[in-house]
């Protein structure tokens, strides 16, 4: 993982503005955010064709309302890049039976927290979180 400083962490508004402003830029809220807090991710390795992907992530945290609320206010966290490596073929770890069928259908992602982050995703991290800070400047 490697963060980037900017100026949008503690910036605050509403998450419906703030979703307005990122998601013509690629960035959605991720699927496992919860009420308190999230994240919105950006692919970053849109054009790549490998099991892993490349991604930078804005942490979202609930002030007064809920995540995913348009007016709920939220604050911005400092954003970060993050390798999330999956599986691509069956996931020999997973439990046999009918019911882990239903519930385990998909392959646990690896664990990347010290994988190494290439410079070409650094860069285009850093230049992404720029354009977010100029989008964003007029929420301070």
């Amino acid at each position: 993982m490697i963060t980037i400083d900017s100026t949008i962490e503690g910036v605050q508004s509403t998450f419906g503005e703030i979703s307005d402003l990122l998601n013509p830029e690629g960035f959605h809220i991720g699927s496992g955010y919860t009420y308190e807090h999230g994240y919105f991710d950006k692919p970053l390795d849109w054009e790549e064709e490998h099991g892993y992907r490349y991604y930078l992530r804005i942490p979202a945290f609930a002030v007064k309302g809920e995540i995913g609320h348009p007016k709920a206010t939220i604050r911005l966290g400092k954003p970060f890049i993050i390798k999330h490596e999956f599986l691509t073929t069956n996931d020999h770890r997973g439990d046999i039976g009918i019911a882990s069928a239903l519930v385990n259908q998909f392959t646990e992602p690896l664990p990347t927290e010290d994988a190494e982050i290439d410079e070409k995703w650094i860069s285009r991290g850093t230049s992404t979180v720029q354009l977010v800070e100029k989008k964003i400047s007029h929420l301070k």
